[in-house]
């Protein structure tokens, strides 16, 4: 494996900005540019929950044989150790690959604190088993043999409404999934691992996330707690009653740091129309509480609540509540002791909207680092890219479309289209002198349209030329797309789209202990891998 390149941000981004101590660093506490940061966190006092916590997670995690080191990191917890946390939605079969860069950017930071520090940081993964958006984790996006982007979709016979914790695989609908994925991909010696381990899954959505995971990078010590866990929710009770109480404090301390941040970046992250930020499961549902009229309504139904019966019902049942984008990360920082929290950019720009809310609850904001994002390159594509004379910084400054449009100008008939434009803008110039002649105004329109029609040919022309040159160089055209797609997909990352099961498909099990070997140190930088 071969790190290519590493790609700073471009002047002006946001990860540009906050890694150079522009002025949206007003909005964090730590800079994550400087080891002294990590060596300042290291004086914040633990929160008291750490033994209680390690036995959560231990029991959480026990339906899985532990690694030594996981075992290890437990106990390390229980003693106070602090950790590097992050986490994600529980996409189908652990989608997409970012969710991964996450997890091993989690691994190579607490790594490298732990060296640099002289005292063992723990690599925490947060799976959000509490989200209830359906529609952002049943689907997966695979490449097809064509280099196209093809997505499959998990389809529940009933819909989902609460949080994905609470759901079970259908079987049949499962089963469905899994065959759609497994023909699409290129059989290799790790496609029959990739079908058993599938068919292996646990019956639960959460637990089919945490399995994966857990077989990927249990060897790293990995500690994975889901935040649905009725255990973990006992040991918010005290938080989330506090949480409540404050309700009104939080969301005006929200919307204040949510304006100043606004003022930098020019962007809202953080869209609810929520006072209270937190959500109740009622009726089947998972739905946001509000506060209005003196009383306490849910987004999905009519029923209205007493704050001493939303308090009572927190102290009795907490699993039935759960935290908004708002309170979860001031909820993890009160149950974790954290050296550092990883996110994706969108997710380092909604905790600068929440520096008041940090501040209100007398909570420090841990550094808030983003995740590295990491794109893989093979030999063909770099090939490719030095026959079209495409560069990856130009790539990623232009898009595909740019060199694809280059392309096919390099193989039209300069001649025949310049011809052509004449004789089209000759038309046009006499048809202009026929519209002067005194004839009726339904001869103008007869004239106009005739003069339409024939720049609609001229158009139609051009198109089906441009078809034909595709056609005759379709070999050239399909490498053009194959790099856009792999490289860029609709402009975006690949980790956007690609699935880490199919990049294990193409290598084998231990592609990641690869990546985490070539990657010894955190970098802001795009990092491009060839394996």
């Amino acid at each position: 494996m071969e790190i290519i390149k590493q790609l700073a941000d471009n002047k002006g981004a946001f990860i540009e900005r906050y890694t150079h101590q522009d002025d949206v660093l007003s909005q964090y506490r730590y800079d994550i540019t400087k080891d002294e940061s990590y060596k300042l966190r290291m004086n914040d006092k633990a929160n008291g929950l750490e033994s209680e916590l390690s036995k959560v997670i231990e029991n959480y995690m026990s339906k899985f044989e532990l690694s030594e080191k996981q075992r290890e990191n437990i106990n390390l917890l229980a003693e106070g150790n602090k950790v590097v946390i992050g986490g994600q939605q529980a996409g189908l079969f652990v989608s997409p690959m970012y969710t991964i860069h996450k997890i091993i950017t989690i691994i190579v930071l607490a790594k490298e604190q732990s060296i640099k520090l002289g005292t063992k940081i723990i690599p925490v993964f947060w799976i959000a088993g509490e989200d209830h958006d359906f529609d952002e984790v049943n689907h997966i996006n695979v490449f097809t043999a064509g280099n196209n982007v093809h997505k499959i979709k998990y389809y529940p016979t009933e819909e989902v409404t609460d949080s994905v914790s609470l759901l079970n695989f259908e079987q049949e609908a499962l089963k469905f999934t899994i065959d759609r994925f497994i023909t699409s991909l290129t059989e290799t010696n790790s496609t029959k691992s990739i079908y058993k381990l599938l068919n292996n899954l646990p019956e639960n959505w959460t637990d089919h996330f945490q399995y994966i995971i857990h077989t990927l990078f249990k060897d790293y010590g990995l500690l994975l707690i889901d935040s649905q866990n009725k255990e973990v929710r006992a040991l918010e009770t005290d938080i989330l009653v506090w949480m409540f109480d404050h309700h009104e404090a939080i969301n005006q301390a929200f919307r204040n740091g949510q304006e100043k941040m606004e003022s930098l970046i020019g962007e809202r992250q953080i869209l609810t129309e929520t006072n209270v930020h937190l959500f109740m499961s009622f009726e089947g549902k998972r739905q946001l509480l509000k506060f209005e009229d003196g009383k306490y309504k849910l987004s999905k139904s009519d029923a209205t609540f007493t704050k001493a019966e939303i308090r009572a019902k927190i102290q009795v049942a907490p699993h039935l509540f759960s935290n908004n984008v708002v309170t979860r990360p001031l909820m993890e920082e009160m149950l974790f002791n954290t050296l550092a929290f990883v996110g994706g950019p969108s997710e380092i720009k909604y905790w600068g909207e929440l520096k008041q809310v940090f501040d209100f609850a007398k909570v420090e904001m841990p550094p808030v680092v983003p995740r590295m994002r990491i794109t893989y390159i093979n030999d063909k594509l770099l090939k490719d890219m030095q026959r079209f004379n495409i560069t990856i910084d130009s790539l990623y400054d232009n898009g595909i479309e740019k060199f694809q449009k280059d392309f096919l100008g390099s193989k039209e008939n300069r001649l025949l289209l310049s011809q052509m434009q004449e004789t089209i803008a000759n038309i046009e110039a006499d048809y202009e002198a026929m519209q002067l002649l005194d004839v009726p105004m339904e001869t103008k329109q007869l004239l106009q349209d005739n003069l339409n029609y024939h720049k609609r040919q001229f158009e139609y022309f051009k198109k089906r030329y441009h078809q034909d040159i595709k056609r005759r160089h379709d070999v050239d055209f399909k490498a053009l797309n194959a790099i856009g797609n792999m490289m860029n997909p609709g402009g975006g990352l690949q980790e956007r789209m690609l699935h880490p099961l199919q990049f294990i498909n193409t290598y084998d099990f231990g592609i990641f202990d690869e990546v985490i070997d070539n990657i010894n140190n955190y970098t802001f930088d795009h990092t491009i891998l060839k394996p």
